[in-house]
């Protein structure tokens, strides 16, 4: 079976988002929310088979100094193909051509994925010279 994956630098689409997301069971937030953090991504990236797309990663921050790779999201019957290789390649391939020496790039893993970011370079914490990574997810009051 060949499979044609390409790799393509643009934004997202709200709709194309939500599939993605969707298909791999992450909450779904409001559109306005959605259009507004997507609009301000430093950069992004889709995997796509002809006209579907089929897996996404974006990079938010600074543009300098201060990374963050978010919604590294591949749809599961393609998992395991690559595609999630290509996506971080294309995500450090834009980081490395914009930090600064000694930049700092955050991530998040899903649990049980952090080997593959460690592909990467990234390392777990806590170790012996730093602490927790942390987390909060805002709810507003209703």
């Amino acid at each position: 079976m060949s499979i044609n994956i390409q790799i393509v630098e643009r934004k997202i689409e709200v709709g194309e988002y939500i599939d993605l997301r969707k298909a791999v069971g992450w909450k779904i937030l409001d559109i306005e929310y959605i259009e507004k953090g997507l609009s301000n991504s430093l950069f992004c990236v889709c995997a796509q088979m002809e006209n579907e797309v089929i897996g996404m990663a974006r990079v938010i921050g600074d543009g300098s100094i201060c990374f963050y790779i978010q919604d590294v999201i591949v749809k599961p019957q393609y998992q395991s193909l690559g595609v999630g290789k290509m996506l971080m390649e294309s995500v450090m391939s834009y980081i490395s051509k914009n930090d600064a020496e000694g930049a700092g790039i955050g991530l998040m893993s899903t649990k049980g994925k952090e080997g593959f970011y460690e592909k990467f370079g990234f390392w777990r914490r806590p170790n012996d010279n730093y602490g927790h990574g942390m987390v909060q997810y805002w709810e507003k009051e209703k």
